[in-house]
């Protein structure tokens, strides 16, 4: 039996930790009940860290890796392309000069992935990561995404890349993208007739909800508000038939991690620096960067600002997370203790760590 003090802690440290939640009437009386079946997840949010790209990746690998705590996690947040927190730059390999970073897949072979020539001419900085996947240009505008799932905490996800991706469409970014149209729409005005039921308080889709939103525009303008639901189509996030963003997972024993990087926005020329890969998905075809991927901020806008619009996209990962996880939110400061046990972050990445960067000469 659940002494009365122990409800009452329990239900403060959930009314704190979960603004973006509002626990309905049946939901409360069934708590326990179904608090004990969702997944045990840390939340970590990066948003203004000033951690860089290289140091999230390191992180995340040393969180995969090594977290004596065997946590599964959820990690949002978006990072400086080449500017360093930790990690200092001796040997000069990790170059500054640039406003973006070429990411590849730990397998990937920059003479087939990249335009070589240009990436040296330019000076870019390019990486190898340590998980698998294609091949990614980031900025400050790429918005990073990370789950780390324990075998033990999720038993019904296959540690394989479709298995873990089918989890991760289902789970958090129908909401997130669903949300994220219902907002659109509705900040435009054309609403007529709303199926799915989205509780403004609880930023979650209600239990008998619809997948669909039926709106009519009351002028002439209804293309403006057409926007293109998200879906998994082979091993890629989309709207519509165009690709948003790049993902990878890593496999480990007893556990899998499955980041993504979606465009919020991005430089069309810094596209140039990667080839059209030999291996590509069907629905793509021969299409060129420019004709394939899709930009967030030219589906959903950026209302009032672009800060505002990508803190809105974390705000709606987060509370798809909170819906599908028991969520304990960490700091940075208790995450890096994770990495600091390895010898720091200096000592992690000259080491064992998988990410390390491409040198062309």
């Amino acid at each position: 039996m659940l002494r009365y003090s122990s409800i009452s802690s329990t239900f403060r440290k959930l009314q704190r930790g979960m603004k973006c939640i509002r626990l309905h009437t049946n939901d409360a009386i069934n708590h326990h009940h179904h608090h004990s079946t969702k997944p045990k997840v840390s939340y970590l949010d990066l948003q203004n860290s000033g951690l860089s790209a290289i140091e999230r990746l390191c992180l995340e690998e040393a969180l995969l890796r090594h977290d004596p705590l065997n946590r599964s996690w959820a990690i949002v947040g978006t990072h400086e392309p080449t500017e360093q927190m930790h990690l200092h730059n001796e040997d000069g390999k990790i170059r500054d000069n640039n406003s973006c970073l070429i990411i590849l897949g730990i397998g990937g072979k920059p003479e087939l992935l990249l335009d070589v020539d240009k990436v040296k001419k330019d000076n870019v900085l390019t990486v190898k990561r340590f998980s698998g996947g294609g091949t990614v240009v980031i900025d400050r505008n790429s918005l990073w995404t990370t789950f780390i799932g324990r075998t033990e905490d999720f038993p019904n996800v296959d540690p394989y890349p479709r298995s873990i991706m089918s989890w991760s469409a289902n789970e958090i970014f129908d909401k997130v993208f669903q949300n994220m149209k219902y907002d659109t729409i509705h900040k435009s005005g054309k609403v007529l007739k709303k199926t799915m039921v989205v509780d403004a308080k609880s930023c979650g889709t209600a239990q008998d909800s619809g997948k669909t939103i039926t709106y009519i525009a009351n002028d002439d303008s209804s293309a403006g508000v057409d926007i293109p639901d998200f879906r998994l189509e082979e091993n890629d996030y989309i709207l519509g038939d165009r690709k948003m963003g790049g993902n990878a997972q890593a496999i480990v024993k007893g556990g899998w991690l499955h980041h993504t990087s979606f465009l919020f926005d991005y430089e069309d020329e810094n596209m140039g620096y990667l080839t059209l890969p030999n291996k590509r998905p069907e629905y793509r075809g021969d299409r060129s960067h420019d004709d394939f991927l899709v930009k967030l901020k030219s589906v959903y806008g950026s209302d009032p600002d672009d800060d505002s619009a990508k803190r809105a996209f974390f705000y709606h990962v987060k509370c798809a997370a909170f819906d599908s996880f028991e969520m304990e939110e960490v700091l940075l400061k208790d995450a890096m203790k994770v990495v600091d046990n390895l010898g720091g972050m200096q000592a992690w990445f000259d080491g064992k760590c998988r990410t390390k960067v491409v040198d062309f000469e």
